[in-house]
């Protein structure tokens, strides 16, 4: 805090110095009044201050308009791959992603999509490959649940299912600019489950849409 004297003279730039009528006899040899001390002084007094509570109010009414904006202009995704292609759901559904369980069979039930039950932290969810469900490519009946390391956890109001992934890339926050139409042999597809693709650092991404995805695995357990 300032002495009484340096605050009676908090503004003498204005009434002596550059900005008053040049008479103070320090000024020649500082040429300007923020070459002073006393002038500096005065400055970090100034952001020492307790800021105003109106101040805080529009600070954080126009940070926060800033964020709204740009999550309207903007989907969050996570990214994963299977079968090395590269898949999108947006992370609102995802519930959690977890290491690679062990799948059981379910006699009379377990299919080319739906695969049996995993345990999952102690409860039991139905696995399934969404490398079949989305039909990625054609390929030999193979053990894939080996290359594949991590398992994502979805939850769509209260219906929750797990399926394996080779990798998961990270969650992501995409420009609804940059989805397009998936090609008409995909979107043509006979599920139809990638609702439009992006690029991602030199990737072609396809993004789920959730209602397709869905329906398509509830048409999975009664296959």
């Amino acid at each position: 805090m300032m002495k009484p004297e340096e605050d009676s003279l908090l503004y003498c730039w204005k009434q002596i110095g550059v900005f008053g009528d040049l008479s103070c006899p320090e000024l020649p040899a500082l040429v300007h009044c923020r070459n002073c001390s006393r002038y500096n002084r005065a400055g970090r007094r100034l952001f020492d201050r307790e800021i105003p509570g109106e101040f805080l109010d529009e600070w954080t009414r126009n940070f926060t308009a800033v964020k709204e904006a740009e999550e309207r202009d903007t989907v969050s995704v996570v990214v994963f791959r299977i079968d090395g292609e590269w898949f999108a759901l947006k992370t609102v559904y995802l519930q959690e992603t977890t290491h690679f369980r062990q799948v059981h069979y379910v006699p009379y039930r377990t299919n080319k999509v739906f695969k049996g039950l995993v345990n999952i932290n102690g409860e039991l969810l139905l696995c399934v490959s969404l490398a079949d469900l989305t039909e990625t490519a054609a390929r030999e009946e193979k053990a894939s649940n080996l290359a594949c390391k991590r398992m994502l956890v979805i939850n769509r109001q209260g219906e929750r299912y797990a399926f394996p992934v080779e990798e998961v890339l990270g969650i992501y926050r995409i420009p609804l600019g940059d989805l397009q139409k998936p090609p008409v042999t995909i979107a043509k597809s006979p599920l139809g489950v990638v609702g439009t693709i992006f690029d991602l650092d030199g990737r072609k991404v396809g993004l789920l849409g959730e209602d397709k995805l869905i329906h398509a695995l509830k048409g999975s357990l009664g296959s």
